[in-house]
C-alpha cells in the first residue's frame, strides 16, 4: 500500500508517495533540489507533485478615502456614543413613522403629526453624517497634493528597492549589497510591505549558490546570506529562518525521493553545520526510514484497547476525530460512539506539518480525519 504525504515548504508545497518496504535507496551524492527550488527528479521517483506558490511584488497599500466608503455604512456606529445615538434617533424615528400611519389608517389625520415627527428623527442623523462627509472629503481635497507627493515618492523608492533586490539575486558582489542597503535605507514604508520580496529573493539565492557550489560551500552560502539579509533590512533571525527553509526544502526533496542515503546525510550534517542550525528534523527522517524499511515480518507489536481476534496482533493504536483508530495485522478500524472497520484499499494522506493522517476508503465517501501520527 502506497500513503501520500503533504508538506508545505518555503516556496509551495510538495505531495510524495511512500510505500512501505521500499528499502533501496538512491545514494548519489547530487542532491534533488535544484537552482530555483524546485524539485528534481533523478529517475528513482514513483509520484511527486509540487510548485511555487504565487507571489505578487510588493505594492503599497491603496489610501482610504471617504469617496470610496458607501454612504450608508457611514451611518453605522464606529463605537462612539454620538453614533450610537444617531442609530437610536433613526431607529425611534422608523417607529414613529409605522406608527403614524397606523394612526392616520384608524383615527384619521392626528396621525400626521408621529409621521413627520419621526421623519425628522430620520433625517437628522442623514443630514449630520452627509456633512461629516463633506468636511472630511474637503480636508482630503487639501490634503491630496502632500498625500500624493508622499506615495510617489514610496513608489519611487520601493521600485528602485525591488530593482536592487534583483540586481542582487543575479550579481552578488559587493557593489550589489552596498546599492542594496543604500535603498532600503531610503525605505519609509512599514516593512510587512517589503519584507517577503527581500526574504524569497535571499531564499531564492541560497538555493542558486547551492546548486552551484553544492554541500561543500554551505559555509560561504551562509556568509552570503548573511549579508544580503542585512543589506536588504531583514533581522538576524529572519536570515536563521532563511537558513533553515533551504535545509527543510533539501531534507524533504531527498525524502520525496527515497535518496536519503549515507552519503547525504553527511552533506545534510556539514549544511547544518555551517548553517548554525539544529537537526529539527531528526524525528521525520527517522520515521519515514522505519516505514520504508518494514515488512509484513518486521511489523511493530503493541498492546491493543480493543478485542482482537484468533492470531490478529496489534500494530498501532491512536486517538482520531470519531474516536480511537486501530490498526492490526488484517484490518483498521475506529472504535467511538460507533465502530467503523475501513475495509483494504483505503487512501491514506498524512499531513507531516500537522502530524495528522487521514484515512478515507477508496469506494466510500466515508472520511475519518486527522488522526494523530507520532
Amino acid at each position: 500500500m502506497t500513503f501520500y504525504v503533504e508538506k508545505k515548504l518555503a516556496l509551495g508545497s510538495i505531495s510524495f508517495g511512500v510505500t512501505p518496504g521500499q528499502s533501496e535507496v538512491d545514494n548519489d551524492p547530487e542532491l534533488s533540489t535544484g537552482a530555483t527550488g524546485e524539485f528534481v527528479r533523478r529517475g528513482s521517483e514513483r509520484f511527486f507533485f509540487g510548485g511555487h506558490d504565487a507571489f505578487n511584488a510588493p505594492a503599497l497599500p491603496r489610501a482610504k478615502s471617504i469617496s470610496s466608503m458607501p454612504f450608508w455604512s457611514s451611518l453605522q456606529p464606529d463605537g462612539t456614543p454620538r453614533s450610537y445615538g444617531l442609530l437610536a434617533s433613526m431607529a425611534f424615528g422608523v417607529l414613529f413613522v409605522l406608527l403614524g400611519f397606523a394612526v392616520v389608517a384608524r383615527k384619521g389625520p392626528q396621525g400626521w403629526v408621529e409621521v413627520i415627527l419621526g421623519s425628522i428623527a430620520i433625517a437628522v442623523p442623514i443630514v449630520m453624517t452627509a456633512q461629516k462627509r463633506k468636511k472630511i472629503r474637503e480636508q482630503e481635497e487639501r490634503e491630496r497634493a502632500e498625500r500624493e507627493a508622499i506615495e510617489k515618492r514610496n513608489r519611487e523608492t520601493l521600485a528602485a528597492y525591488t530593482a536592487a533586490l534583483d540586481r542582487v539575486r543575479e550579481a552578488r558582489d559587493e557593489a550589489s549589497i552596498a546599492q542594496l542597503q543604500r535603498e532600503r535605507e531610503a525605505l519609509t514604508i512599514p516593512m510587512e510591505i517589503w519584507s517577503g520580496a527581500a526574504r524569497r529573493t535571499v531564499l531564492l539565492i541560497a538555493f542558486d549558490e547551492l546548486d552551484k557550489r553544492g554541500p561543500s560551500g554551505a559555509g560561504e552560502i551562509a556568509d552570503l546570506i548573511d549579508r544580503a539579509s542585512a543589506a536588504s533590512g531583514l533581522t538576524a533571525e529572519d536570515a536563521k529562518e532563511i537558513k533553515r527553509d533551504v535545509y527543510r526544502t533539501v531534507l524533504w526533496h531527498l525524502i520525496a525521493a527515497n535518496r536519503l542515503g549515507a552519503s547525504h546525510a553527511q552533506q545534510l550534517g556539514a549544511i547544518r553545520e555551517a548553517f548554525g542550525i539544529g537537526d529539527e528534523e531528526a524525528k521525520a527522517v527517522d520515521q519515514f526510514r522505519r516505514v520504508r524499511t518494514i515488512t509484513p515480518q518486521t511489523l511493530p507489536r503493541m498492546r491493543c484497547t480493543t478485542q482482537l481476534q484468533f492470531q490478529e496482533t496489534c500494530i498501532y493504536e491512536t486517538p482520531s476525530d470519531h474516536g480511537t483508530l486501530h490498526v492490526t495485522n488484517k484490518r483498521a478500524l475506529v472504535e467511538g460512539k460507533k465502530r467503523i472497520e475501513l475495509p483494504r484499499g483505503t487512501d491514506v494522506s498524512v499531513n507531516a506539518d500537522a502530524s495528522a493522517v487521514t484515512i478515507k476508503p477508496s469506494q466510500s465517501k466515508r472520511i475519518i480525519p486527522k488522526s494523530r501520527c507520532d
